[in-house]
């Protein structure tokens, strides 16, 4: 626990700042909090203006419940009412169970609905008649268990696959705490069933298949840690620990002390700096975040965490702390016909992960990394691809990237898939035959936090980017897009530096058709190093990277500046996720690289 830390004056921080946001969007005429809708380009046809969020008013009632001032609980209490009135009740409707996003949008009317808002709501409720279920008015108490009577069967109607693991885990907590606060021992018995097979999936390959997500990562240790405070079954809390454990674990292989990051790759992020979570302050009891770090968040869905009591395993401590030598981390995350395996280095300035094969849709870091800056704080590098549809630059979901790493070195290939989403990874899919609209197509690498450029410069062998007390080297090797070569250039960014490899660009957007494209591929090497000390510091540069044709692949050969011998194979034209995982492959030095698992432990009973 850091020194100057008090638990109880953060929970007391989270609260205020979050019932201050409450308090702002009240609406008492619709007994709901009001809100500016943010865009969406999913799920709801809400994309702006003023509507009233389902979760985070039920979640505005849990904390005025809490701080229980002058007229808190009877605004409380209306809120609970009116969000039951908004659930959709009737078993025969495919949106049983759930909530729309808002109230202006029930669920059968979104696109699509989003199931998860069982889980979410369902959390809160069983919050509120946890802490407060003694304290409510018969009528409230009613609709509070009729609730979440319908939000467990729609979780069971649904039975998610157990690879959506954050909501795989919220499932079962809900299961397992609203059956004993309905005394309903099917509901129970569901959940206990489904915290055994969340334990055997998991056990498939020792590690997660949303692997290291830092957001979801806080959602399974909250969903973990409300099991403990409130589910009283010996079996469960028996699986729950060990499955707590090895949450823990699989966070610490990626975590980076000298940055106090999450170095890559990620399954799902919403944001590149880790900043400093409630839960991971919590958990930590200051070590992460305390006094000289952030302030605590500010944010209305915050105050929850002032709700739950997180505790880090006592082995974690020295992890956490200290980086104890340089080292290669390596992990089996799923075992398929394709299987995905990260790597990560970590060394006192830098780190860099990558996962061998994945798709480009915005959450993900396929590679993906940070250093420590000579003021001390953390840069990052992140590689993605970027659409230009004529309006606006976003994060292009139809391409594919394949990498092979050794140490600080990355072997990288990038191509296109067809079907596959737009914006989303398979809510907007593009199909054999559709146009899209494009002004560019560039594959990114964002230096965040590198020293400014005075202007924008192209380059043909490779660039290498002065970090300060790091390097970044990349290497365009070879690529085809539309009968074209892509280009590479170095362009300033405000708050950094930014490579850009281009495939495609136009003076005004074009409706593009990947029959027409042939050829759509780009390969290079990427290194992250530091500037002196370490394995790689004053090292050789290496040998330059070569690709050749082979069938319907690419293949990338080069050998890193430490003298390992890196190949990767993938495809060269647009075809399906699935044709693409078959063709690609890779080599470390002549032979499969490891795909070790996190744990040979097994955590199912």
């Amino acid at each position: 626990m850091h020194p100057a830390w008090s638990a109880a004056e953060y929970d007391r921080s989270l609260l205020r700042a979050a019932l201050a946001e409450g308090d702002r969007c009240w609406d008492a005429e619709a007994n709901l909090l009001q809100v500016e809708a943010p865009y969406n380009p999913i799920h709801t046809h809400i994309k702006g203006g003023p509507a009233h969020p389902t979760r985070n008013s039920l979640h505005y009632a849990l904390l005025l419940l809490e701080r229980d001032g002058d007229g808190d609980a009877e605004r409380a209490h209306s809120v609970i009412l009116e969000v039951a009135g908004l659930q959709d009740r009737s078993p025969a409707n495919d949106t049983y169970g759930i909530w729309g996003y808002y109230a202006e949008e029930p669920a059968d009317r979104m696109d699509p609905a989003d199931w998860n808002w069982a889980d979410f709501l369902g959390i809160h409720l069983l919050l509120i008649h946890a802490r407060h279920g003694e304290r409510l008015p018969a009528p409230v108490l009613r609709e509070v268990h009729e609730s979440l009577r319908h939000a467990a069967a729609s979780i069971i109607r649904r039975n998610v696959h157990l690879t959506y693991t954050n909501v795989a885990a919220m499932g079962t907590f809900v299961t397992l705490a609203a059956g004993k606060v309905l005394g309903d021992e099917a509901v129970f018995a569901y959940g206990k069933e489904r915290m055994a097979r969340l334990a055997e999936a998991i056990d498939t390959t020792g590690s997660f298949t949303e692997f290291n997500s830092p957001s979801y990562w806080g959602v399974v240790i909250q969903t973990l840690t409300l099991i403990r405070e409130h589910v009283r079954d010996e079996e469960v809390l028996a699986v729950n620990e060990r499955l707590h454990d090895r949450l823990w674990e699989h966070f610490l292989a990626r975590w980076h002390p000298p940055t106090r990051q999450l170095s890559g790759p990620m399954a799902r992020c919403y944001s590149n700096d880790l900043g400093a979570p409630p839960h991971l302050v919590k958990a930590t009891r200051g070590l992460v975040g305390g006094p000289a770090g952030e302030a605590a968040p500010t944010g209305l869905l915050e105050g929850v965490h002032a709700c739950v009591d997180y505790r880090m395993p006592d082995w974690a401590r020295p992890r956490l702390l200290e980086l104890e030598s340089e080292h290669e981390h390596r992990e089996l995350f799923l075992e398929t016909p394709s299987p995905e395996t990260g790597t990560t280095w970590l060394d006192r300035v830098t780190t860099l992960g990558s996962v061998n094969h994945q798709d480009t849709w915005l959450q993900r870091r396929p590679l993906f990394g940070h250093w420590v800056r000579p003021d001390g704080g953390a840069g990052h590098v992140h590689v993605h691809l970027v659409k230009d549809d004529g309006a606006e630059d976003f994060d292009f979901a139809s391409g594919v990237i394949g990498t092979v790493q050794s140490g600080p070195h990355v072997a990288w290939m990038t191509g296109f898939a067809c079907p596959a989403g737009d914006r989303h990874h398979h809510l907007d899919m593009i199909r054999p035959g559709d146009r899209f609209r494009a002004r560019s197509l560039r594959l990114v690498v964002d230096a965040i936090g590198a020293p400014p450029l005075p202007r924008a410069s192209g380059f043909t062998d490779g660039v290498v980017v002065d970090l300060g007390t790091a390097k970044l080297e990349f290497r365009l090797a070879g690529g085809a897009f539309g009968g074209r070569t892509p280009t590479a250039r170095l362009v300033p960014r405000a708050d950094g530096v930014r490579i850009e490899v281009v495939f495609f660009e136009s003076a005004a957007p074009v409706e593009l058709d990947w029959k027409a494209a042939g050829e759509a591929y780009a390969a290079g090497t990427l290194s992250l190093t530091p500037v002196t000390g370490g394995t790689d510091g004053g090292g050789e540069p290496g040998s330059a990277p070569e690709v050749v044709a082979a069938g319907d692949c690419a293949e990338l050969r080069w050998t890193t500046p430490r003298g390992n011998r890196l190949t990767l194979r993938g495809g060269r034209s647009v075809v399906s996720r699935e044709e693409h995982a078959a063709l690609h492959s890779a080599t470390l030095d002549g032979a499969a690289p490891p795909s070790p698992r996190l744990s040979r432990d097994l955590l199912a009973p």
